[in-house]
């Protein structure tokens, strides 16, 4: 939550500094004409009509709106260019939208940048066997442990478990964040380059086929979008989004596609202030559970719990 405000406080900060400096050149140019004092500096008319009142809603509803920016933006843009007076503005007030619009995306990416949360760690999982993802990108910030388990004889019965917390820079709230996270995920192949560390763990943990890591590829299974996951126990009953993904080995075989060597199980959750918990688990072809737990029932109870 405190990196969500910080983020809102840089963006506000940033709307400041912009007015301050269009105030600055107001007052050279007044000085130019000496003993001018007929105009007055109207801090609300910088960005034009409604501009600083789109501005400070734009902030709240990060807040609120699913996708956050990504909807704010365009809709912000559209409507500033759909009339002839919206054109007009544009011209008249280019230099400071320019620069609000750049200290907007400068404060979204350092504010992306905020440290996160410890990823959750549930004590029965023990110790993390990784707390580090050489391969994660470095933009957002995130955190992610990794867990190889064994519990069963066969080398078939084994998981390889991350859990991960990372920050939405594209939203502060928590209405839609989950969703919208592994979709934009999933559309720009960020988890392609997380899943590096499982695959090499997975290769060596299989002894019947080789698997290189720039060589996977994952495929979206069509199926329900979210799984309700209830425990009296623990006192939990949630409605969790999830993804699930075949993946396949472009190495292996002639096809194209490559060859299905394993599933990906992805559940998420979101709090306020822009950070997204995520719970992946990699289960290798002919593992028993891909046909009687398709949604780690368990493992994401332990999870939700911790």
């Amino acid at each position: 939550m405190l990196g969500g405000i910080i983020y809102s406080a840089g963006l506000v900060v940033a709307i400041i500094v912009v007015i301050y400096l269009q105030y600055r050149t107001f007052v050279k140019q007044q000085a130019v004409v000496e003993g001018d004092t007929s105009n007055i500096f109207n801090y609300k008319e910088v960005f034009g009509p409604m501009g600083l009142e789109f501005l400070i809603l734009s902030l709240v509803l990060i807040w609120i709106v699913p996708y956050g920016v990504l909807v704010i933006a365009p809709i912000g843009l559209i409507l500033s260019v759909l009339s002839p007076a919206g054109r007009i503005t544009w011209s008249q007030t280019k230099v400071p939208r320019t620069m609000v619009c750049a200290f907007l995306i400068s404060m979204i990416m350092l504010g992306s940048l905020a440290p996160v949360a410890q990823p959750k760690s549930p004590d029965s999982w023990g110790n993390p066997l990784l707390t580090e993802n050489p391969n994660a990108p470095i933009w957002p910030a995130s955190q992610q442990y990794t867990w190889l388990m064994t519990p069963s004889a066969g080398e078939l019965d084994l998981e390889i478990i991350q859990s991960i917390s990372i920050r939405t820079p594209h939203q502060l709230g928590v209405y839609g964040a989950a969703g919208s996270s592994l979709n934009l995920a999933s559309l720009m192949g960020l988890e392609q380059s997380r899943l590096h560390q499982a695959i090499e763990l997975l290769d060596d943990e299989l002894s019947f086929v080789r698997l290189n890591p720039e060589e996977m590829a994952l495929t979206l299974i069509p199926n329900q979008e979210t799984h309700r996951y209830v425990s009296t126990t623990l006192g939990i009953d949630e409605n969790i989004v999830i993804r699930q993904y075949e993946l396949r080995s472009l190495s292996i075989g002639s096809n194209e596609d490559g060859v299905k060597v394993g599933e990906v199980l992805c559940a998420a959750t979101s709090t306020w202030g822009g950070e997204l918990q995520v719970l992946v688990i990699i289960r290798p072809l002919g593992h028993p559970d891909l046909t009687t737990d398709r949604y780690a029932e368990e493992l994401v109870l332990d999870w939700l719990s911790a």
